[in-house]
């Protein structure tokens, strides 16, 4: 069956990564993006692991232990990343007893989420999953649809969602509204990602013109 893409607020949730190696720096290194306040704890740390905490600062902690089923208590979600499978497991099991969202890294029967093929431009985001069936289609398709979105498109998104409460404000007819941001959107991605905030006002007040004529 298919997995439905919710896509959640991370900030400031608390994520428990249990292993230090290279399959838990990888994931400790998509999450940090999102702004959750990451937890590590394994027995050795890979040099790459300490560097990301170090650039992290406050956000994100290693631990350097065996793990402790009380390490889940404070935990939001767990990951589950180590190269003892009996260790991943029991980490599902006591998770899914908690009701705390688990992912065992390459145990689909084992999570309770995963991690989709991930594009990250700004505040764009791009989730592709195949439900765990096929992860070379998943990584075929984010390289296609990475190559498809226009450059500057996620500066271009964030310019633009500042100034929707200036449309709104000023605007009050819905259809008028969806035309001035098509127009933007066209515009910025002509203009390299960029639209000014003087160009949203000029735009506003000739669309307004147009429609009280």
């Amino acid at each position: 069956m298919a997995y439905f893409p919710f896509f959640v607020e991370l900030e400031g949730k608390t994520c428990l990564i249990v292993g230090g190696g290279m399959v838990a720096y990888r994931k400790a290194l998509v999450l940090k993006d999102f702004g959750p306040e990451i937890t590590v704890v394994g027995f050795e740390m890979i040099s790459e692991m300490e560097q990301l905490a170090a650039a992290c600062d406050k956000t994100m902690t290693l631990i350097r232990r065996g793990f402790e089923d009380k390490d889940i208590e404070q935990a939001d979600f767990v990951i589950a990343a180590t190269s003892d499978e009996e260790l991943n497991r029991h980490i599902s099991v006591i998770c899914r007893q908690q009701k705390i969202p688990v992912n065992v890294v390459d145990v689909q029967e084992e999570c309770s989420f995963i991690f989709p093929a991930l594009i990250k431009e700004e505040d764009i985001v791009v989730g592709i999953s195949t439900g765990g069936s096929s992860p070379t289609i998943a990584q075929y398709l984010k390289k296609r649809f990475k190559e498809a979105i226009p450059k500057g498109f996620g500066m271009l998104a964030g310019q633009l969602g500042t100034y929707r409460e200036l449309v709104k404000e000023r605007v009050p007819s819905l259809p008028v509204r969806t035309e001035i941001f098509k127009i933007m959107v066209i515009e910025g991605i002509r203009q390299g990602g960029v639209f000014t905030r003087e160009q949203a006002i000029e735009l506003i007040e000739r669309k307004l013109g147009e429609h009280e004529n």
